[in-house]
């Protein structure tokens, strides 16, 4: 596992577009399909919101595997220029369905994802039913109120200061959360790591290169600003450049076995150290 330099942030996102240019449409196309599978996932009913946290890492997955080969073949292409005309279709990105290695890790990644979003919501429910439990609350069950006058009524007791500390647990504990699952897939289906470990590694790259993700963060926070002045049109590139930009952040923290300093899109991989 690499520590890099904290350029590398802003350096992930062009090698990202660098590698995304080589199939802009396949990138665009896998990203996009993985979005609409979940959004139609998620409007089926009954089991739309149960079967959405399960199929999100398979999807992610795929859409992994895709960026990989795209890698592979660049690679390749350096010595066989041939290679660059290799054609890569869409149904690798469904490959991962049919590999019972990552299988079992994934769907425990889903299980954990299920019941982080659980205890999250437990949190707030425990802590506004005590807070209830004092005061007349006849509003929230009256059908003739509105949601506005509903919102009204709970907005002081959620921001009461006495919730700041359920906030603060659950901004800590949505970060560590965050850095655990960052990696998880990518190490998961392109490492063949299982669950327990890629959490592991992905929060202690995280937390080794806080530095050059705090630059990667704050630079999608000013992009992601602007989107709305596209009329959204943007994010048909910045999404699938996001998980680009990540790809190319997991293949420099976790390098191919034997490959050079060198990335495939050509900007050095400036680490600081090693750590095994």
């Amino acid at each position: 596992m690499q520590i890099l330099a904290t350029q590398r942030g802003w350096g992930w996102i062009l090698d990202g577009w660098r590698l995304m240019k080589l199939r802009l449409g396949l990138v665009i196309g896998v990203v996009m399909l993985m979005y609409v599978l979940l959004f139609v996932a998620s409007m089926l009913p009954f089991v739309g919101n149960i079967l959405t946290p399960f199929l999100s890492p398979f999807l992610a997955g795929g859409v992994y595997v895709v960026f990989a080969r795209m890698q592979e073949i660049a690679r390749r292409s350096q010595f066989e220029p041939l290679a660059r005309e290799q054609p890569i279709a869409f149904d690798l990105m469904f490959s991962v369905f049919k590999d019972p290695t990552p299988r079992k890790a994934l769907l425990n990644l889903a299980l954990l994802s299920v019941g982080f979003t659980l205890a999250m919501l437990l949190l707030l429910a425990v802590f506004v039913t005590v807070k209830l439990s004092h005061i007349d609350h006849t509003v929230l069950t009256d059908v003739t109120a509105t949601d506005a006058q509903r919102v009204a009524f709970l907005m002081p007791i959620l921001l009461d200061p006495s919730a700041w500390i359920v906030w603060l647990i659950a901004l800590l504990s949505v970060a560590i959360y965050s850095m655990a699952t960052f990696f998880a897939v990518p190490l998961i289906v392109l490492r063949g790591l299982s669950v327990v470990p890629a959490l592991r590694q992905s929060f202690k790259a995280v937390a080794q290169n806080w530095l050059a993700f705090l630059l990667y963060g704050l630079i999608w926070l000013v992009l992601l600003i602007s989107v709305p002045f596209t009329l959204m049109l943007s994010l048909i590139i910045l999404l699938p450049l996001m998980f680009v930009s990540v790809f190319i952040a997991f293949e420099e923290i976790w390098p191919v076995k034997g490959e050079g300093s060198h990335s495939v899109t050509g900007a050095p991989n400036t680490h600081i150290s090693t750590v095994m």
